[in-house]
């Protein structure tokens, strides 16, 4: 075999199941802080006796090995209790974000056919023969759950957690991950960011993404603290940087496009870790970040426990790479026929190893498609196909070298441009749509039928009652037709870029008036790529996000002197309103 087959990272005893890692903690670390948000803080002890009070109920309800548990809850200390809880009665969690279109959270409920559905007191939700509140008791200690109290024995090889993710179908799919992966990449993550019991790691992934799992079991593992937030407290930037600096975060985990914000916010203290993942590291930010600091570039797809492999810390110099295989895991690098390439040369990566996905629920076929025999393991050996293109360096790192289909990569989510295209053929008046990627936005393009153009105002709407926000495009751009190439396929490079057009929308209400007005609709219009902004547009509504937001907010400060906090353009987000905001500032 050539270079190109990666050795395997350190071995890692197999360390069983997530509630015996938990609970070895909680016995050698009771008093230690477990999890805090706010004010609240839980030690081991006390989160350990909650997860198996509500353990118990679960048990009762008939939840055990190969059930799942939605939990419809929003980041919170009572998701991280249910979570454990589900593990310790046998069950696999499917994480539900509350905030997804109502379609979305149906579909995902449906498919999985939950056993049991937790929630917050309160909330109206359905979709599960039985729904429970998840409520902290103020209550001494509960022994934990072992074999003889759940409904069965539970199993490295039984089911964790199942994550849906963008499916190029048209439907999220939804990925059932084992036991099995999670102690190799708690106890890599540990080694490699030096987690001690002292650590406090920010949770800044969303429970709804996989990456959460990289966050809650390594700190948990080492013994340290996991710190969460409400989501406004996290967006890039000023907020974030604050959040950082009050907490006394010492690691944390960030796509590379939220580092932008946080440069205009102050940067991140010193000696902090930081951990980037999720979509392609520029060589300029890791010449920015790794200064002073412990940087790391880790990779990896849902179906393979989170992570497949992490680089070196990075110096600075050259293309980030995205390192060597994890603990337990190993990597190839084979051509379209399965055959190693020579060092040096681009193939797709290949990972094997205990980490890999059941597959997809529900799914064969897909299963089938991704997840095949491996020609280089023991018999009955899976290795799952990434679709991403790599090369190996002469050190033995892999680089990142594209993707051999069109799945893309945006502010850190996996986004199958066929779900979001599907959605927008599914609106009235759409005929032709292609979804892809500029400068770290989603790009519509769409023609309407009998040519003519589609307004994004009337296309954005629909598309948020069905799809969740991080899949709706940031930028609409209406054309007569879509270039082909000589075959009859559309040829994507000759796109036009989003500046070039309109973006296809007319901007709503009044012009601007004031010369705020004419000030914001002006830096409205410069951020997001469009041709003009009217003063009743909702920034949000016409393809803003948090990290244009702190854009907008930047160049506030620094044309008006005015320190605007993004919690208040979230609260007036359109022209007329956010005008209003600051001309009650400036007098």
């Amino acid at each position: 075999m050539t270079g190109s087959i990666v050795s395997p990272g350190h071995a890692v005893p197999a360390a069983g199941t997530t509630p015996a890692l938990f609970e070895a903690t909680a016995a050698a670390v009771p008093d230690r802080p477990a999890v805090a948000m706010g004010t609240t803080t839980l030690t081991y002890a006390e989160l350990n006796a909650e997860a198996n009070r509500l353990a118990r109920r679960l048990v009762a309800h008939g939840v055990g090995p190969e059930r799942l548990v939605a939990l419809v809850m929003p980041r919170s200390i009572e998701f991280v209790i249910a979570m454990l809880a589900v593990h310790k009665a046998g069950g696999a969690y499917v994480p539900v974000d509350p905030d997804y279109p109502e379609e979305r959270r149906r579909h995902m409920l449906d498919h999985t056919a939950a056993q049991c559905l937790l929630c917050l007191p309160g909330q109206d939700v359905t979709g599960a023969p039985v729904v429970l509140s998840v409520v902290r008791e103020a209550a001494g200690s509960e022994p934990d759950l072992d074999d003889r109290d759940r409904l069965g024995p539970l199993l490295p090889g039984h089911p964790a957690y199942v994550i849906y993710t963008s499916g190029s179908t048209g439907q999220p799919k939804g990925v059932v991950v084992t036991h099995q992966g999670i102690p190799n990449l708690a106890a890599d993550y540990v080694r490699r960011q030096r987690l001690r019991p002292d650590s406090r790691l920010l949770a800044f992934a969303s429970p709804s993404f996989d990456a959460a799992v990289a966050e809650f079991w390594p700190m948990w593992l080492a013994g340290g603290c996991l710190v969460l937030a409400p989501a406004p407290e996290l967006i890039p930037g000023e907020p974030l940087a604050r959040l950082v600096r009050q907490q006394e975060i010492s690691h944390v985990t960030l796509p590379p496009s939220a580092l932008a914000p946080l440069e205009e916010a102050g940067g991140l203290p010193a000696g902090l870790t930081l951990l980037v993942a999720g979509e392609a590291c520029p060589a300029p930010v890791a010449r920015r970040w790794a200064a002073g600091r412990i940087m790391i570039n880790a990779y990896g797809p849902t179906e393979a426990t989170v992570a497949v492999t992490a680089s070196d810390p990075l110096t600075g110099e050259g293309t980030p790479p995205i390192g060597r295989p994890i603990a337990g895991v190993r990597t190839y690098v084979l051509d379209d026929r399965l055959r190693p390439v020579p060092d040096g040369e681009v193939g797709e990566l290949y990972s094997a190893g205990p980490g890999l996905a059941r597959g997809y629920l529900r799914g064969p076929a897909a299963t089938a498609q991704r997840f095949l025999p491996n020609p280089f393991g023991a018999p009955g050996e899976r290795m799952y196909r990434t679709g991403d293109r790599v090369c190996v360096r002469p050190d033995g790192q892999l680089v990142f070298a594209g993707r051999v289909d069109d799945q893309l990569k945006v502010r850190g989510h996996r986004i199958e441009p066929g779900e979001v295209e599907s959605a927008l053929l599914a609106v009235d008046g759409v005929a032709q749509a292609v979804v892809t990627e500029h400068e770290n936005r989603l790009v519509a393009y769409v023609v309407g039928t009998a040519g003519a153009r589609v307004a994004a105002e009337d296309l954005l709407p629909p598309l948020r009652e069905r799809l969740p926000a991080y899949l709706v495009p940031d930028v609409v751009v209406g054309l007569p037709r879509l270039p082909t190439s000589p075959n009859g396929k559309v040829d994507r490079a000759a796109l036009p870029a989003p500046e070039e057009e309109s973006a296809g929308r007319v901007p709503a209400g009044r012009a601007p008036s004031t010369p705020t007005e004419v000030l914001l609709a002006a830096l409205f219009a410069e951020v997001l790529g469009v041709g003009s902004v009217g003063v009743e547009d909702s920034f949000f509504e016409i393809g803003g996000h948090s990290l244009l937001a702190t854009k907008v907010v930047g160049r506030i400060r620094d044309s008006l002197k005015i320190r605007l906090r993004v919690q208040a353009f979230f609260n007036a987000p359109t022209v007329a309103q956010l005008a209003k905001v600051l001309d009650d500032a400036l007098t």
